[in-house]
């Protein structure tokens, strides 16, 4: 266990040169990493835990296998909230609140109440693992990121005035990607970057980030997080009829079709759910020949005429497997570059959202 410490925080002490230059922080909150906290886990899976002696001996194992981490933050707990604020530009309200170790978690983590699982994720009897190590401190950052944007929000939060704009709504790709780039810049100063990187692009973290083409091609590229650029002040600046808000919201629900007999409605047919069709061009790409207007291609931005290049980075061999790639990604939102008057631009197709 002490190697395993030693190692874990050799990586994440890469970056303890934080930054000098000063900023205006306001108080932080306290703080506490709680693993003995068998009441909180009876109270997520009481099969499990059907009496007070297995949950105590649950929470045991939990004691032992957090160690490092409950070290890592008793010695840089307070640096880390303090860097968060620093970067994003936005002071702590809460003055006091825990960060829940568990063993299993119905999601990959909360940010309220703060909740970081080292196990899995479980739903009913189905569990899916969690990577350890670096990955761990990873979801603390971003959950703690999570939970300082909702500052903002809060009676008394500076900047209020961020709160109400769109990329605030909390969507994967709005609010979510807010957070992880906070979470990724500050994380960098404790931690190498690459390997950094090397963990939030794996394939259990690109499943759970749907948002993460967008992240990096808008976001981590063009929002470059410091004192003098911090990500309040970056959202504030971005209008509201921006590209980028344009590019992340969710489209609008279709009008059913009318047949004009009284307040008889006909419902667009249940086959073809995206609603366009396409055809190779001798480019290689895909064009868009037509468009339904109705449904997913045109509501969420797509356009005859244009050229579909890849589906999450995917580049598809032919029209089946363009269709299957749409449909794969679909339930999350699928991010599509296309060419639209010889420019490079990108739409994403999501499912039909009732609420």
């Amino acid at each position: 266990m002490l190697k395993f410490f030693t190692l874990i925080m050799a990586v994440i002490l890469v970056g303890s040169a934080v930054p000098t230059a000063v900023a205006q922080v306001g108080d932080l909150p306290e703080v506490e990493m709680v693993a003995d906290n068998y009441e909180y886990m009876i109270s997520l899976f009481a099969d499990d835990y059907p009496d007070r002696r297995r949950a105590l001996r649950a929470c045991s194992t939990i004691a032992e296998q957090s160690e490092s981490l409950k070290v890592f933050w008793e010695e840089q707990g307070d640096a880390i909230l303090y860097y968060l604020s620093y970067y994003a530009g936005i002071n702590w309200v809460e003055q006091k609140f825990d960060i829940q170790i568990v063993k299993y978690y119905p999601d990959f983590a909360c940010h309220n109440p703060l909740t970081i699982p080292l196990t899995g994720k479980k739903n009913g009897v189905r569990i899916e693992a969690v990577p350890q190590g670096l990955s761990h401190y990873l979801t603390l950052f971003q959950q703690l990121s999570r939970r300082l944007l909702e500052q903002a929000s809060l009676p008394g939060g500076s900047p209020y005035y961020i709160s109400g704009h769109p990329l605030m709504l909390k969507t994967p790709r709005r609010f979510d990607n807010l957070a992880n780039l906070l979470a990724l810049r500050t994380l960098s100063d404790f931690a190498d970057v690459d390997s950094i990187l090397t963990i939030f692009r794996s394939s259990h973290w690109k499943k759970r980030e749907a948002g993460q083409e967008i992240l990096f091609d808008y976001f981590w590229k063009q929002w470059q997080l410091s004192p003098d650029s911090t990500l309040a002040s970056l959202i504030a600046a971005e209008p509201y009829g921006s590209r980028l808000v344009a590019l992340t919201r969710r489209p609008v629900q279709p009008r059913p079709r009318r047949s004009g007999w009284g307040n008889h409605q006909l419902q667009p047919p249940p086959g073809g759910q995206i609603g366009m069709s396409v055809i190779k061009d001798r480019s290689g790409f895909f064009r868009v020949v037509e468009v339904d207007t109705l449904k997913l291609a045109y509501l969420s931005g797509l356009r005859e005429d244009d050229l579909i290049r890849s589906i999450e980075g995917t580049a598809p061999r032919n029209i089946k497997q363009l269709f299957s790639l749409i449909l794969e990604y679909l339930q999350q939102g699928a991010h599509i570059d296309i060419v639209r008057n010889d420019e490079r631009d990108a739409v994403i197709l999501y499912p039909w959202d009732d609420s």
